[in-house]
């Protein structure tokens, strides 16, 4: 049975992988994401220059500064310190395979207009903007190793790491934030949807999970990387790998029934969608356990 277990407090849209989030009030909730004025959560992606998806893991942090705005009619305008803003046209016309994370999907070049754009910010050539549009390749979730006895066939995204949404709640953040010399935001951990009013790690017993029309089901905890100890006011390693190191103190996997998948600490679910719909801050969230 479903039981209310929370409200919505945040939701955040990331139109480009690995770049800043946008905090909204309301958004749709797809198949394959999150979906705002037209444009979609992370089907937009930076590619370096030998084709490798290009992240803020083991690249340059600094792309956590670039800011991608939505102004209308499903185009992006990407910012960032120090840059003419840039106004995305759409696809340009040829479509590139795409390998991220073990799972195979294509793309759309954006051009060279936006190439040139990413080339000035990092300061050095070979850069790619690419579109998951509706017409590409989605990336099947069962194809990654981990999420093979976990995904149903029909689990597909554009460029979001496994699955089409990411949740995580405030009162977990405040615990983690109890044990830190220096606070972190929500933005470290790059939610999609983000609930208030639980226990702290009560969301690790929520199988499924229900916001108004939307049906949600919990494929996956999310395990945690570098990407967390990017400051995404700064875009500057943290050089003690916090949060990360603090999490890796009390939130390694114990579980018998994920046994040999996680290697890095768990914050927040990795979740597909069910039933689309629209969710609003201050929903009212169902989750059974």
């Amino acid at each position: 049975d479903y039981v209310p277990v929370g409200h919505v407090s945040k939701i955040y849209v990331h139109p480009v992988k690995s770049c800043r989030g946008l905090e909204v009030g309301e958004a749709q909730v797809t198949k394959q994401g999150l979906k705002w004025e037209g444009v979609m959560d992370r089907h937009l992606l930076i590619l370096d220059d030998k084709g490798s998806f290009f992240n803020g893991r083991t690249m340059d942090p600094s792309i956590v500064l670039i800011s991608p705005k939505c102004v209308g009619d499903g185009q992006v305008r990407l910012e960032a310190p120090g840059m003419d803003p840039l106004t995305l046209s759409g696809p340009k016309g040829s479509v590139l395979d795409v390998r991220m994370w073990d799972m195979d999907g294509d793309a759309a070049d954006c051009g060279p207009e936006a190439a040139a754009w990413l080339d000035k910010f990092f300061g050095k050539p070979g850069h790619k903007l690419v579109m998951s549009t509706p017409r590409s390749k989605k990336r099947h979730t069962i194809e990654h190793w981990r999420y093979k006895h976990y995904a149903e066939p029909d689990d597909k995204v554009g460029f979001q790491d496994q699955t089409a949404l990411l949740v995580t709640s405030e009162a977990s953040l405040d615990d983690l934030n109890k044990r830190l010399a220096t606070p972190v935001d929500m933005r470290n951990f790059r939610p999609n949807i983000v609930v208030s009013g639980c226990e702290p790690f009560q969301e690790d017993d929520w199988l499924y999970m229900r916001i108004g029309q939307v049906e949600m089901r919990t494929v996956l905890p999310c395990n945690r990387c570098l990407m967390t100890t990017i400051d995404p006011e700064t875009g500057v390693r943290d050089g003690k790998q916090e949060p990360l190191k603090t999490l890796r103190s009390y939130r390694i996997n114990t579980e018998e029934k994920y046994k040999g998948l996680f290697q890095g600490p768990l914050f927040g679910l990795k979740c597909a969608v069910d039933r689309e719909g629209r969710v609003c801050v201050g929903d009212t969230v169902y989750a059974c356990v």
